[in-house]
């Protein structure tokens, strides 16, 4: 478990792409970027996942440590905070000490799931990749 400062420093912390900036949309995409802090002392792992039969269907997700996960945006589930309170979505999560990813806060709509992956990238502080497939 991170303390809060932590988490949020490794947020705000400027990140690349370790190896390919070129991230598949396809729908049914499973696939984990390697990410780290611009000045490498820090690595991450990008998820991108899309449903194969709902189109607007995606989760966005960065993780610290292969398990800690510090964001996650969903687009198209619905969320149950622990106080009860249902959010609908789009929402996105952020670390909080204590809870982990357990709780999540509602976004503006996307147009596509590439609009939302951008969103995020902006969220993570990492550049906006360039897309292949899957742009609708």
């Amino acid at each position: 478990m991170l303390e809060q400062w932590h988490a949020d420093q490794l947020l705000r912390a400027r990140k690349v792409y370790s190896r390919s900036l070129r991230v598949d949309l396809e729908q049914g995409a499973d696939h984990d970027y390697a990410v780290e802090s611009d000045d490498g002392n820090d690595h991450f792992l990008l998820d991108v996942r899309r449903s194969l039969r709902n189109p607007l269907k995606a989760r966005f997700q960065l993780r610290y440590r292969r398990d800690i996960v510090l964001a996650r945006l969903c687009t198209s589930v619905p969320h149950g905070n622990p106080d009860g309170t249902v959010i609908g979505f789009p929402h996105l999560h952020k670390y909080r000490e204590g809870d982990l990813d357990k709780w999540a806060e509602t976004v503006d709509n996307f147009a596509d799931p590439a609009e939302a992956l951008n969103f995020f990238c902006r969220e993570i502080n990492l550049p906006e990749p360039e897309l292949q497939g899957g742009l609708t």
